[in-house]
């Protein structure tokens, strides 16, 4: 079974080698060909809203037909959505790529990045460890992520500080996210959940209440607020708000994984500290909380910093101690399509929407507004969050004690 995980870590870090610089080289590219800023926007929208419903799609395949088949079917979907970036810069054909669901990623953390293979890939990888070191695993496969888009953002600084251009970058991940998908097809395959789709086997019953719970603080809280400010949309506030350049956005993604790769791997030694729940609601109201400083300090290397800071922030978290969290919270048998693909739905569709208002305020030059009512909407996450699972830290510093 170490086998497989490490098959899937490492076809998670190919992918997130393309995922380095395609979260800001996208919006960048389609604004730089002739979209608006509000089109952007609504190219992430309609990503958002198919990436939510392939997500859904996935969690309930992965079921069906088992959770490794499942995910190589959905990962296809990149291959497709870099071959037509490779080939043409056709408007209408790249607009099409937004109903795949896979340019929505986001290595750096923030949002909701990983589109419809997330919930199977963390399923698998939950289903291949133990509850006491999923913690340790989550954290030590975000960390592999973020050094893999580490290496991504520096080879895609190489290639723009020569000239080559974007098109340079979509044949590289169109040839990374075959290799990819190729990985998975080593995966020893896994045994279905559910024989039908009948109504009893496929609503997620045992977990109904920890699932609704994490679907109303994903929705209402951060997915909404964090697509106003996080990428597809911070690009561009750096770019027309702040006017820097495409090699400079480069530069703080970069920082930005550097400081990511090291804080994540702290994630245990945080959850003991703190608690999981204490930690996850602390430190995300924090990392929010600096998108609206940043929006009254306009100033690049400033802002710059404060990003940096805020995905530390952000990473120690979500991807380790969050993941890790409702993975314990959701009966097993329920994962890939209770726990990880209904939330997923309730937190990608909003996440769109935020996006699209943020396009719509940008091309009316409300840049600060954005900036401001996203980190005050996405607030509500982590402190309903707190509300709905404080005591589960209570619960577990007894069991540990004990």
């Amino acid at each position: 079974m170490r086998r497989d995980i490490a098959l899937l870590i490492a076809s998670r870090a190919i992918r997130s080698l393309a995922f380095g610089y395609l979260t800001f080289v996208i919006p960048l590219y389609l604004k730089s060909i002739g979209f608006s800023a509000a089109l952007v926007g609504l190219y992430f929208l309609v990503a958002s809203i198919s990436s939510a419903a392939l997500v859904l799609v996935s969690g309930f395949l992965g079921d069906l037909i088992g959770r490794r088949d499942a995910l190589i079917i959905m990962s296809s979907l990149f291959v497709i959505s870099m071959a037509i970036f490779s080939v043409t810069n056709n408007k209408a054909l790249l607009f099409i790529t937004s109903i795949l669901g896979t340019t929505t990623g986001s290595a750096g953390g923030g949002g909701a990045g990983g589109g419809p293979v997330s919930p199977l890939q963390t399923s698998l990888l939950a289903d291949n460890t133990e509850p006491m070191e999923r913690t340790r695993v989550f954290s030590l496969t975000t960390s592999i992520a973020l050094f893999s888009s580490l290496m991504g953002s520096l080879i895609s600084y190489t290639i723009l500080s020569m000239g080559l251009g974007n098109l340079t970058l979509f044949r590289l991940s169109l040839a990374l996210s075959v290799i990819s998908t190729a990985l998975l097809a080593l995966v020893r395959r896994d045994k279905p959940r559910i024989k039908y789709l009948g109504i009893n086997e496929v609503l997620p019953r045992r977990s109904s209440r920890p699932i609704t719970r994490i679907a109303i603080a994903g929705s209402l809280g951060g997915s909404l607020g964090l697509g106003m400010v996080t990428p597809p949309l911070l690009p561009l506030w750096f770019r027309l708000f702040l006017h820097a350049s495409e090699v400079e956005i480069n530069e703080v993604y970069t920082a930005s994984y550097v400081v990511s790769i090291v804080l994540t791997l702290l994630a245990r030694r945080v959850e003991g500290l703190m608690g999981r729940v204490r930690a996850i609601s602390l430190l995300r109201s924090l990392s929010v909380s600096l998108f609206i400083v940043m929006a009254f300090i306009p100033i690049f290397i400033i802002d710059a910093a404060l990003y940096v800071i805020r995905v530390a922030l952000y990473m120690i978290t979500i991807p380790p101690l969050r993941q890790s969290l409702s993975m314990e919270l959701i009966d097993e048998n329920e994962r890939a399509r209770g726990g990880l693909s209904i939330t997923g739905l309730a937190r990608r569709v909003p996440y769109g929407l935020g996006s699209t208002i943020a396009g719509l305020l940008m091309d009316y030059a409300e840049f600060s507004l954005s900036m401001v009512l996203g980190g005050a909407i996405a607030l509500l996450d982590p402190i309903l969050y707190y509300v709905f699972f404080r005591r589960y830290d209570r619960r577990t510093y007894q069991a540990e004690s004990e």
